[in-house]
């Protein structure tokens, strides 16, 4: 698949200031000259996204994804409507779904439960933040970097620093469509080995409401490569690592990819985000 990919643009800028974005409007900042609701700029590239034959040969710890087959029970309606309600037995099926899979975990602990539906706009128009759910994110990145990581588990498990200080975890994805099977803007990884972590990635604070985590996003470069699972249905489980305490493991990089041979109607989909120790 020919589509394209946002990149960070190797800017000057970025070897004096550190790179930070925010996702709220800053326009109720008055007398503070040169405000910037970030210092990135970013750029279209063209890329090739090949399509995933066979999701077994995909290996978390090598690629930096993997993919699980496994039923989990969430009904779309209630996950809108009822979304406090609903998501704590998601991620209890989540979690032991982890838990069987990769028993080198001792304990694994979900944090949030992001839902994501296309505008049928997007991208020409971004609507910006929603609090009920999100549009497709489609700048490369990852989620955390290796110090991003606690600060998301001192906000969200706030008081229980002594369970994770000086521990060894992993910081993980598990994404699925919430409709399916669908090939609207599918996510697209890039594999781990393809990537140069001295040249590629850049740290970027990411200001939001009420913290601010350190994330990794990515320059371009050609020998990246990156690939999709096409019309990706709701019992497939897409895995991969944000990042890990040690900053040693694979990472799953990852994009949502405008499809230009998409049939279907606008993606939905749902991820959550977890801690795993070993």
């Amino acid at each position: 698949m020919e589509t394209h990919i946002q990149y960070i643009i190797r800017d000057p800028i970025l070897r004096v200031e550190k790179a930070f974005t925010t996702d709220f409007p800053i326009d109720h900042v008055n007398g503070v000259e040169g405000i910037r609701m970030q210092n990135i700029h970013w750029e279209k590239r063209q890329v090739i996204v090949e399509e995933i034959v066979d999701p077994r040969s995909w290996k978390l710890d090598v690629h930096g994804f993997c993919f699980l087959r496994a039923e989990t029970r969430l009904d779309p309606e209630k996950a809108y409507k009822q979304k406090d309600e609903v998501k704590d037995a998601f991620w209890h099926e989540i979690e032991a779904i982890l838990h069987h899979h990769f028993p080198q975990y001792s304990r694994i602990e979900a944090f949030d439960f992001t839902l994501r539906k296309r505008d049928p706009e997007y991208p020409v128009k971004n609507r910006g933040y929603n609090p009920e759910y999100e549009n497709p994110s489609g700048g490369a990145h990852a989620d955390f970097s290796q110090q991003g990581g606690p600060l998301v588990l001192q906000h969200c498990f706030q008081g229980q620093d002594k369970f994770w200080e000086g521990k060894d975890f992993d910081m993980i994805n598990v994404w699925r469509p919430l409709r399916g099977p669908t090939d609207d803007w599918p996510l697209a990884m890039c594999d781990y080995t393809s990537i140069s972590t001295n040249d590629d990635l850049v740290l970027n604070d990411a200001i939001k409401r009420d913290l601010v985590v350190e994330c990794s996003l990515m320059h371009h470069s050609d020998t990246h490569r990156w690939h999709y699972l096409k019309d990706h249905d709701v019992d497939t489980l897409l895995v991969f690592r944000n990042s890990d305490s040690l900053g040693k493991r694979a990472r799953g990089f990852h994009a949502a990819v405008c499809n230009p041979n998409t049939t279907g109607p606008p993606r939905e989909s749902v991820e959550v985000r977890l801690v795993a120790f070993y």
